[in-house]
């Protein structure tokens, strides 16, 4: 045999070994290895059964200001609050000067007016009914410069 034929009986038989150790041994060494977890998103092809919920009878107590907008910049002093709370409620606008009490509206509107002082200016709308109340803040900027 030639030297080439000897050389490449050798390696073919070291790599055999090898692969064959790692048949034997591998088990045994994999407890040794850190342990990878791969979390994948796992997609249902079922769906979900609905579970039927009690229908209340009222809607829940809420508070929204609909008017001024947040962070907004106001060149009148005099500034017009509104927005939806619960129909009937008792509604407080308290400015940084002035206060203003109002009722909601059997549909939940409600409107009152407030005065600004220059610069930085929370306004706090509270809405009080028999049971619940609920209350929502909003930073108003007035100046009296035109824009």
């Amino acid at each position: 045999m030639n030297k080439d034929a000897i050389l490449a009986t050798i390696i073919g038989f070291v790599i055999g070994l090898c692969i064959a150790g790692l048949v034997l041994l591998g088990p045994k060494l994999a407890k040794y290895l850190p342990k990878i977890s791969i979390h994948l998103p796992t997609i249902s092809l079922t769906k979900p059964k609905a579970s039927p919920t009690p229908t209340p009878n009222q809607k829940p107590f809420s508070l929204t200001i609909d008017s001024p907008i947040a962070e907004s910049i106001e060149s009148d002093s005099d500034l017009l609050v509104s927005g939806t709370t619960t129909g009937g409620s008792t509604v407080v606008i308290q400015g940084n000067t002035n206060d203003s009490v109002t009722g909601a509206t059997k549909d939940g509107k409600y409107a009152g007016k407030i005065t600004l002082v220059e610069g930085e200016n929370d306004i706090t709308v509270t809405s009080y009914n028999k049971k619940d109340h609920a209350a929502q803040t909003v930073k108003v900027y007035y100046t009296q410069e035109q824009f």
